[in-house]
């Protein structure tokens, strides 16, 4: 078993065997470091009001904190993808150890708690965003790479999936990118 464990914050509609979240997962594990899916509950057809969104952090804590006490690690990284990247944020987890980083795929960098949650923890980090995701805010991604030590990758007519509508070449392409950029970002330490 690796001492580097790679964490995986699913957003609400992806899975964690869906591209976006899928071959950050696989770079990581090309490096050594065990790869583990932090479960999350059933969503709620009628969406997520603040009962169930306590609900769905106290569950996660819970799940996280399972799997941090289950090894000793030298390295996590979080992998993060939109919604997980909500509670990547704000998390609060006390982390057993000092070299911590994130991959935040598609992440809500619009929303002032998630860009100023990002910017508090000052992980080295790397940002991966869709050009054509409606959730993509320009001004809010260049202050936050700025302010990090962070590498980013912006896929070009992608959406919120990483999809380049209409163009499987080009959304291919993307996800080439975003094997580079992952293994590069895994490979850095």
């Amino acid at each position: 078993m690796s001492d580097r464990l790679a964490l995986v914050l699913q957003g609400g509609g992806a899975g964690p065997w869906t591209a976006p979240i899928l071959i950050p997962s696989l770079a990581m594990e090309e490096v050594g470091a065990t790869v583990e899916v932090v479960p999350y509950p059933a969503f709620r057809p009628e969406g997520l009001d603040l009962h169930s969104a306590r609900e769905f952090d106290e569950h996660v804590s819970h799940a996280l904190r399972t799997i941090l006490e289950s090894g000793t690690w030298s390295h996590i990284t979080f992998i993060a993808k939109s919604r997980g990247t909500l509670y990547l944020a704000a998390m609060s987890e006390r982390l057993p150890c000092e070299r911590v980083d994130a991959i935040w795929v598609t992440p809500l960098l619009g929303l002032d708690y998630v860009r100023n949650g990002v910017l508090a923890k000052a992980w080295p980090s790397l940002i991966v965003a869709g050009g054509a995701d409606p959730y993509h805010d320009l001004a809010a991604h260049e202050e936050v790479c700025s302010q990090l030590p962070a590498s980013e990758l912006v896929i070009d007519k992608a959406d919120h999936g990483l999809v380049v509508a209409g163009d499987v070449r080009a959304t291919v392409g993307g996800f080439q990118a975003l094997a580079e950029a992952s293994l590069a970002f895994a490979s850095r330490m």
